[in-house]
Parts: structure tokens; C-alpha cells; sequence
């Protein structure tokens, strides 16, 4: 037996005593992945076991790591892809022949704070109040979608981000789809397959509801956190994330579990535990 990163970039245990006859499949906080059954290192109720990695359960907690990723503390916010996400739904006004930009089910007394918030941020788009809907100016030019910008914009006008006491903690997107749905769920499922590509991870929920279908977005990546704070502080800077804080107290847990647990092989542990140190670690939920 022997300890490894497997192709998933989870920590795995090869034992190669459990039968490789059926792949299983799983989603950790919006990462999905298949692999035949083998020995998985997880934490649960504040603690690390080796499980079957067919045995993965609600609750449980998976251990990813790989190399890090500097170009994702130097990421900026892309104002295109703001824009983009302020004119993902279009309309055509029969009286006039324009077309034209809206935000569905936006409540009319927040559109003086949104239209604040745009312009400490140097968002150009002016959103107003018609008779038919809130709408954005229409713009003849292709949308962009810098993912994590992109994001970002319909966290301001479809979300919220949970904090407390400056600590932000998570977001939360719930965004109608409305009219265009097959490429509107498209556009979605992309910017989240991109961002899960960069290990940074969405998870997505369909609900049909007595108001239509609603596309829910959470995440409480500690990067994808750390990246909207920084996009955020024109606005307001929150004081700290403990997803951040947490996971290498975690990361603590770990690296004492790995040298004194009997059932972890030496083989390639020291290899492991290198990467460990020096590489990124996150702690997804089944």
C-alpha cells in the first residue's frame, strides 16, 4: 500500500487489496469526480479516518491538494464581464424596435444602492426604472465572461454575501431564468465548469418554484472569498474569512494525523507530506 495525490488531486490510500469493479461517482461542494473504489483520507466530526471511497457519505469532508496557483491573488476585476452579468436577460420593445437590457425581479427600492455601488466600482452601466422593467441601457457589442467577474456581477444584483461580524462567510446567487433558459443555463454551467478548472469551486442547484425556475449558486471557497473581498473594497472591506484561517488550522489536523496514524503506509508518505506543505489544500463537503 502507499499514500498519494491521485488524478482527482485527492489523498488517497492504494490498497491494492479493494476490487477495481465499479467506478463511483461524487460531488464535494460543486467538484464532481469518478473513480473505482480505494482508500480515501476524510474528516469528519473533527476528525481524520480512512474510509472506502465508495463509503463517502453526507457530512464528510475530502481532502484536495495540487500546486498553487499564483496568478489568482493578482486577479482584477474585469468591469466588461460586470456589465455582462447586468444584461444576461434581453428584451425588444415592440412599440419602439429597441432592444434592450433588464434585471427580472429586481426590487425597485434597491436600485438607487445597486446604481451607487456600480459607480464606486467604475461600472458605466446607469440602471433605471421604466415602465415596463428595470432596465440597463443596450449596448451593441459582444458580452464578455471573465468568470469570477462575471460571478461577481450577479452576486451584486441576484445574491448576497453572508457575513458576520466582517467576516464573510459564503454567497448565495438565486437568479430566475427567464425567456432564454437552454443559453442562459448554458452561460452558467460554463463560467462554473471554468471556475471549478482553476480549482476554485461553485456548487449549483436547479429549483422549480411557484415563481418559475430559479438557478441557485453557493460557494464558500475561501479563494473565490478572498478574490470578492478584494473586488468588494471600493465598496466595503470586510475584516477578515476564517474558511480561510480554518482550513489551515485543518491543514494542522492533517499533517499530525498522516505521522501518527498506524494505518497510513510509509510508502511515498513523505512525498505527501512535502506537497501538503508547500502545495494549495482545500476541504470539500459531500
Amino acid at each position: 500500500m502507499k499514500i498519494s495525490i491521485d488524478k482527482n488531486n485527492l489523498l488517497v490510500i492504494e490498497n491494492p487489496n479493494i476490487p477495481k469493479t465499479k467506478e463511483y461517482c461524487h460531488n464535494v461542494s460543486g467538484y464532481e469526480f469518478c473513480d473505482f473504489d480505494k482508500g480515501l483520507i476524510i474528516y469528519h466530526k473533527k476528525q481524520f479516518k480512512i474510509i472506502n471511497l465508495k463509503d463517502l457519505w453526507e457530512k464528510m469532508w475530502v481532502v484536495m491538494v495540487w500546486e498553487k496557483d499564483e496568478e489568482l491573488n493578482n486577479l482584477e476585476l474585469d468591469i466588461k464581464s460586470v456589465e455582462s452579468a447586468l444584461k444576461l436577460f434581453e428584451g425588444f420593445d415592440e412599440e419602439t424596435g429597441n432592444k434592450y437590457y433588464f434585471l427580472y425581479k429586481f426590487k425597485e427600492s434597491e436600485l438607487e444602492l445597486l446604481n451607487k455601488n456600480l459607480n464606486k466600482l467604475d461600472v458605466k452601466t446607469e440602471v433605471k426604472k421604466t415602465e415596463k422593467w428595470i432596465c440597463c441601457d443596450y449596448l451593441e457589442e459582444e458580452l464578455e465572461y471573465n468568470p469570477a467577474s462575471f460571478l461577481f456581477g450577479l452576486t451584486l444584483v441576484y445574491g448576497d454575501f453572508m457575513i458576520k461580524n466582517g467576516d464573510l462567510k459564503s454567497l448565495k446567487i438565486q437568479l430566475p431564468l427567464f425567456g432564454k433558459y437552454k443559453e442562459n443555463t448554458e452561460v452558467l454551467d460554463e463560467v462554473i465548469a471554468t471556475l471549478s478548472d482553476n480549482w476554485i469551486f461553485v456548487k449549483k442547484n436547479i429549483q422549480e418554484t411557484n415563481d418559475g425556475i430559479v438557478y441557485q449558486i453557493t460557494s464558500s471557497d475561501y479563494e473565490l472569498l478572498q478574490i470578492f473581498a478584494r473586488f468588494y473594497e471600493p465598496i466595503e472591506k470586510w475584516l477578515k474569512i476564517s474558511k480561510h484561517t480554518d482550513t489551515f488550522k485543518i491543514k494542522e489536523k492533517l499533517v499530525e494525523f498522516l505521522n501518527s496514524n498506524k494505518d497510513v503506509p510509509k510508502e511515498w508518505k513523505a512525498k505527501v507530506l512535502e506537497e501538503i506543505e508547500n502545495w494549495m489544500i482545500k476541504i470539500l463537503v459531500k
